[in-house]
């Protein structure tokens, strides 16, 4: 069984993804292909294409898709990528989506240009046509069967190393005060809508919080409009991460927090919230999204981002609590990966 995978390239999602696969599964039945250059997939059966003009790069690439058994698509973002498989409606059977969100609500985003109106076009029938998809979260793969008409197989699996449960944060020790620090957010993605949550929160500004933003990847521009708006509404109670930590750091930051807040209107930061939830931590989404139906169906108690906060200081009870940390980390092991992988590999 011949496997190609064909992944973005630099994202932290997809870290040590093919070194995770080369260890757990025949390493001579998958290739990697590397959308760009990356610093994190350099195992010897991974290919890197380092651009859209890479011409011998993609001409591996199509080589290798019409020769394998199955291609697993990491994440469909870029438009040439869409254009080969439009172009090449006979591999689409054998291809596999594993929807990471962004890729999916393009459906919902602007098309007012002529490119933007021909790549939903090629998504149109790429996606009507395509053969699997895997993702978690099953309200995903219903709004892929509504907006396109698919009827492809589902496969659940949340796919990555970075969806496992960590219980690292619960061991690390921390100073204690009075202070509570409230996450808002994941990234300098607009789609978390930070401005919209400093509102509903400027109520408590006086009280003795610390509200922290990681926004150390996404669009620039938006990060410092959030970091201006942010200290102009908490002064120097708001604490921008704005560059990228070891992941020891990250945690001892993620052991502080109490509150998260995530305003998303899609399924986005899956990593983060399972994450907090297998921490104890209280955290906040909307419930008009696929995520909180995820989260029902994985009995993980979340709270409403686009309520009031009446009940935002309001302590979970400790069986809550227990019960968030039990179920993330029986739900989100490694061999729960591996079996869900090796289902998808050997179907």
């Amino acid at each position: 069984m011949r496997i190609v995978h064909i992944i973005p390239g630099n994202t932290a999602i997809t870290d040590g993804f093919d070194e995770f696969i080369n260890s757990k599964f025949d390493k001579e039945s998958h290739t990697f292909i590397a959308l760009r250059k990356s610093d994190k997939l350099i195992q010897s059966n991974t290919i890197t294409i380092k651009d859209k003009f890479d011409f011998i790069g993609l001409v591996r690439m199509i080589y290798h898709m019409n020769c394998c058994e199955k291609i697993i698509i990491h994440g469909l973002f870029s438009i040439q990528l869409t254009a080969i498989f439009f172009l090449q409606s006979w591999i689409l059977k054998k291809s596999y989506w594993v929807i990471w969100g962004g890729d999916l609500y393009r459906y919902l985003g602007p098309k007012n240009k002529v490119k933007d109106k021909l790549h939903e076009l090629m998504r149109k029938y790429v996606i009507k046509n395509m053969g699997n998809f895997i993702t978690h979260i099953k309200g995903d793969y219903e709004l892929v069967k509504k907006w396109y008409g698919s009827k492809g197989k589902y496969y659940y699996s949340f796919t990555y190393g970075s969806n496992l449960y960590n219980d690292k944060i619960i061991n690390i020790k921390e100073e204690v005060n009075n202070k509570v620090c409230i996450q808002v957010g994941n990234s300098a993605d607009p789609s978390n809508n930070h401005c919209e949550v400093f509102n509903k929160l400027r109520k408590f500004k006086d009280m003795d919080i610390e509200i922290i933003c990681p926004l150390s990847y996404g669009d620039k521009k938006y990060a410092s409009r959030v970091i201006n708006y942010g200290s102009e509404v908490f002064g120097d109670k708001f604490k921008p991460i704005i560059d990228f930590k070891p992941i020891d750091e990250y945690l001892k930051i993620l052991s502080k927090i109490e509150i998260a807040i995530f305003n998303h209107k899609r399924q986005q930061a899956m990593g983060n919230i399972t994450t907090l939830l297998g921490n104890g931590k209280k955290v906040y989404i909307r419930d008009d999204i696929t995520t909180w139906g995820f989260c029902f169906d994985h009995n993980l108690k979340v709270y409403r981002s686009n309520g009031d906060f009446k009940e935002l200081f309001t302590k979970m009870d400790y069986e809550t609590v227990q019960k968030n940390i039990k179920n993330v980390s029986e739900q989100f092991t490694e061999e729960k990966l591996i079996m869900d992988l090796k289902i998808i590999f050997d179907s």
